[in-house]
Formats: C-alpha cells, structure tokens, sequence
C-alpha cells in the first residue's frame, strides 16, 4: 500500500515494487492525484498488474475508481455504502475489519475479502490463527504493520493476500527517492510469498 505526499515518487516507487515482484498495488486515496497515478501505472505496465484505490471513505469515489481502470476498492473500515457502490460499478470490495463482527458484517455488505486492519497490534499471525475456528472460510487481507518476516507465516494461515505499507515503501526511502531500497523489499516479500506452497 503506498503512502506519499509526492505522486511522482510515489509512481516511481510503485514501477519498482511491480518489476521486483509485488504482484499487486494499492494507492491510497490521500496520495495527490492518486487516479492519475492509477492511469499512469496501468498504461506504463500494459494492464498487467490489479491496481486498487485504497482508503476510500466515500461511495462516491467508486466510480472515480473504476473510471480510472482500477481493480478494487479498500476501505478502512465497514462501509456498507461503499460495498453498494462497488456491487453497481462493478469494481471488486475489500472493506476493513477487526472484530469478528465487525468481519461478519464487512461479508454481509459485500466484500470479496476482508482487510483485517490493523493486525499487527492484536497480534499478527496469531489473531489470524485465532480467527480461523469460527471465521474459516472467510477470505481475509491481512494490513497494518506487516513485517516481511511474517509473509510466510500469514499465507500459511490462509490468508489470501498481505498488505506491506512502510516494510515495503519505507518514508525515508520516498523521502530520498532510493529505489533500491523499494526493489530490495520488494524482491524479498516476492520470496516470501513464493516459499508458500498454493493449497
């Protein structure tokens, strides 16, 4: 998930993380003309890649979304107005939870997965394995906080995809504008998931 105040760095960083590995992109809604970034990505790459609009409090920005070709649409929390305007436009629903009524609820309004937000304070992995006696068969996206050492240990759990914000695009790196250090990490959480036999 990238985070930034600079689109141009922020587009940079993105091309980066894609060419090492990541397989997937979520551009947060506070990133400056983050629906020019989602075009711009989406043409640079020839479509290859799921691009998502990230942080979407407003059902409005659906639309916004799906006009600018991305994938999916993130909410922080459970918007069921959201989850309607993503069944009408047609864009995949991902909305943010924590409890497991809070997830019971994001399913009910309408989301393909449920990001589970954020995991890294109630325990990482070990929430996740918590979750799954009585919420098994939920798809869940863990985010917030995700270590690249934890990679394995999520998707051998089940979890069906790992947000990576500052483990993947760390501050002072966009500050700095390295891409090294975003290809690095991006290279690493690509090994991770791949050391992860699909079941």
């Amino acid at each position: 998930m990238l985070r930034t105040d600079n689109a141009e760095v922020g587009f940079q960083a993105c091309l980066a993380a894609l060419e090492a590995g990541i397989g997937t992109i979520e551009i947060t809604k506070t990133v400056p003309s983050c629906f020019e970034l989602i075009r711009g990505l989406i043409a640079t790459t020839g479509n290859r890649y799921p691009i998502g609009v990230g942080t979407v409090w407003d059902p409005g920005a659906v639309k916004e979304a799906k006009q600018a070709g991305a994938s999916f649409v993130v909410t922080p929390v459970v918007l069921p107005e959201v989850g309607q305007a993503c069944r009408e436009h047609d864009i995949l629903c991902i909305l943010g939870a924590l409890t497991p009524t809070e997830i019971y609820h994001a399913r009910l309004a309408g989301a393909a997965l449920v990001k589970v937000f954020p995991i890294a304070p109630v325990g990482g992995p070990r929430y996740v394995e918590a979750l799954a006696g009585p919420m098994g068969g939920v798809p869940l996206w863990v985010s917030g906080g995700v270590a690249i050492e934890d990679i394995r240990a999520y998707l051998s759990l089940g979890v069906k995809a790992v947000g990576l914000t500052t483990a993947l695009f760390p501050p002072e790196a966009l500050a700095n504008g390295n891409m090294e250090v975003v290809r690095q990490n991006a290279a690493r959480a690509a090994q991770a998931a791949a050391a992860v036999p699909v079941t």
